[in-house]
């Protein structure tokens, strides 16, 4: 994934009259234009909204480093695609965590297009880059923008405001991400480690720990109806049903072995309508 500089090219653009979308798609079934490298503009209409964007499946359009703490890695692993979603900065990652839990999310890029603001928008002259791009399982797309509620100034308001019309016009969703509780984010890391595949357990066993956390158990007990001889061992297999919404826990608890964990709602549905 090598970061494009389309900057400079949406920069001689500027003083188009309509709002237009920048991107650089890695495929191309039909170019929009013939600019030179790839890079191609449409202007922001209903039609531009309802092209297939994974078909297209644009690349990083800024250039940036990414995340520069030492123990954070830039890079997010999107199991449902099984690629990496490059994250700028550390409260973009933790979104992102976020996204992947809440499962509503199929397909997820970032920065993968430029916003050229046209004369009828009080930014005209100015371009935006959305900070991610969000297939949802509905195949619906929406942006989002991700930036701590108290840096959010009057003229970050008016270029989400006006990022909020561009989607309305595509008929996407938009959302600005403020961020979360501290503690719930960091026990949701800590949840994140057992997310994969490897750690779900066998469906004989995935039964016995959702039938034992009806009303609620702790993850201790837990491991240890799961796993008698080596409750260690169990804790991969309750957290990734937590992970997958198959338990229910307080995030914004502190996360130990006596975290209590309950069958969510939507097993039990599931159970009394089989």
């Amino acid at each position: 994934m090598q970061p494009v500089d389309v900057a400079k090219r949406i920069a001689a653009r500027r003083r188009s009259p309509y709002t237009e979308v920048h991107w650089v798609p890695r495929t191309v079934e039909r170019p929009v234009s013939d600019s030179p490298g790839g890079h191609e503009y449409a202007v922001a209409e209903r039609e531009l909204g309802e092209r297939d964007w994974a078909a297209i499946d644009p690349v990083l359009v800024r250039i940036s480093k990414g995340v520069r703490h030492r123990f954070t890695g830039a890079m997010y692993f999107w199991q449902r695609t099984r690629s990496h979603v490059w994250c700028e900065s550390q409260e973009e990652r933790w979104e992102v965590l976020w996204l992947d839990y809440g499962g509503q999310v199929e397909r997820l890029w970032a920065q993968p297009m430029a916003v050229a603001f046209g004369h009828g928008s009080p930014l005209a002259g100015y371009w935006h880059i959305p900070d991610l791009l969000a297939q949802f399982t509905d195949g619906s797309y929406g942006l989002f923008d991700v930036r701590p509620a108290e840096q959010i100034d009057d003229r970050a308001r008016q270029q989400f405001s006006e990022t909020a019309k561009l989607c309305e016009t595509l008929g996407w969703h938009y959302r600005v991400l403020t961020g979360h509780d501290p503690l719930a984010t960091q026990n949701l890391n800590c949840l994140s480690a057992s997310r994969h595949a490897r750690c779900r357990p066998a469906p004989e066993v995935e039964s016995l720990i959702l039938d034992a956390a009806h009303g609620g158990k702790s993850r201790g007990e837990l491991c240890r109806i799961a796993s008698p001889e080596c409750p260690p061992l169990a804790c991969a297999w309750v957290d990734n049903l937590a992970w997958r919404g198959l338990l229910d826990l307080d995030l914004s608890a502190v996360f130990s072995s006596d975290t209590v964990f309950t069958t969510s709602e939507r097993v039990l549905e599931e159970g009394r309508a089989s």
